[in-house]
């Protein structure tokens, strides 16, 4: 062989050699990002698929995710430093930055509110419930303000039923079972689990509170200055995980993924997923924040007395620009 053409295939070899080395010396870690979230229900689906189907490692994320237990301690733990991004309820992050909490709001993964009034099977209609006892979340807060709304609407003064409260849905879906009251405001299992004993469902708040966001989004302010890409990012990662949830090729694995995250019975998770994605499709597309969403839920607000005038949240409070393009 001749020797020209060794010499040269041995230098090829040791130049790709010393590239792939060089390569690997310099490939881009992971970003490390902590998460901070409320608890592991099926809000936080999205991150859910997310860490299961590696769509934050797809985006160049390292994702740790922590629940603090309740949508305020979401909040103080971020700007107490301790969560990159915080996902909240949207009301909450209104209060918080109207109170001077140094926040941004950037995204809205869950637009509708995934709740429903349960009832004794003979009330059909909100007369029916006067003189009766209904058990709601808590007494100042956005989900019975929109109860008495709905009431009012039906012509039925809100005052005319007595109104009792527990902010844990197991205990209200309790109250309901032992027949300590006629109605109660359940979420996603137990709505379900009143259903097959017999309840009836008397108000979808999914359907019936349109424009009410459920779900924020939320980070300090000067970290996204500092780390908007990485907030774009998370974003992008999040926006994936809606269009695997809408996928109805991804079904099986949706109620998989859900059911797993939450231990909840597989039949469970699967009516979930037909309330969550087919009935109410609560799942914001790229998690994008509903044009009137902010003034909507200030509006409610200022109504409970929790602000004095919509004006107090910021005009600059929501980026709409993060959302995956």
């Amino acid at each position: 062989m001749n020797k020209s053409i060794v010499l040269s295939a041995g230098l090829a070899l040791a130049l790709l050699a010393g590239n792939v080395s060089g390569n690997a010396q310099t490939a881009v870690p992971l970003r490390k990002i902590s998460i901070g979230d409320v608890a592991p229900i099926a809000a936080a689906w999205p991150v859910f698929v997310a860490k299961e189907k590696d769509l934050f490692t797809k985006h160049g994320l390292d994702a740790t995710v922590t629940y603090a237990g309740s949508a305020a301690n979401a909040i103080q733990q971020l700007v107490g430093g301790a969560y990159d991004i915080s996902v909240s309820t949207f009301d909450s992050a209104l209060r918080a930055v109207a109170k001077g909490a140094a926040i941004t709001l950037i995204g809205a993964p869950v637009i509708k509110y995934p709740y429903s009034i349960m009832t004794d099977a003979d009330i059909t209609k909100a007369a029916d419930l006067k003189g009766k006892t209904i058990i709601l979340s808590f007494q100042k807060d956005i989900t019975t303000t929109i109860w008495n709304r709905w009431l009012t609407e039906q012509g039925v003064d809100p005052k005319s039923i007595d109104q009792v409260y527990d902010g844990a849905t197991p205990n209200r879906f309790a109250a309901l079972s032992s027949k300590k009251v006629q109605a109660a405001f359940l979420g996603s299992p137990f709505e379900f689990r009143a259903e097959q004993a017999g309840y009836r469902k008397l108000v979808d708040f999914g359907a019936y509170a349109k424009g009410f966001a459920f779900t924020a989004i939320i980070v300090k302010s000067d970290w996204l200055k500092a780390n908007r890409d990485t907030a774009v990012r998370y974003m992008a990662a999040v926006a994936d995980s809606i269009d695997f949830l809408y996928d109805p090729a991804n079904k099986a694995q949706a109620i998989d993924i859900l059911a797993k995250a939450t231990k909840l019975d597989a039949d469970v998770a699967a009516k979930t997923y037909d309330y969550y994605i087919n009935d109410l499709k609560a799942f914001s597309r790229k998690a994008a924040i509903p044009a009137d969403s902010v003034q909507i839920e200030a509006v409610a607000l200022t109504e409970m007395g929790d602000l004095k005038s919509p004006s107090e949240v910021p005009a600059n409070f929501a980026d709409t620009s993060l959302a995956a393009k």
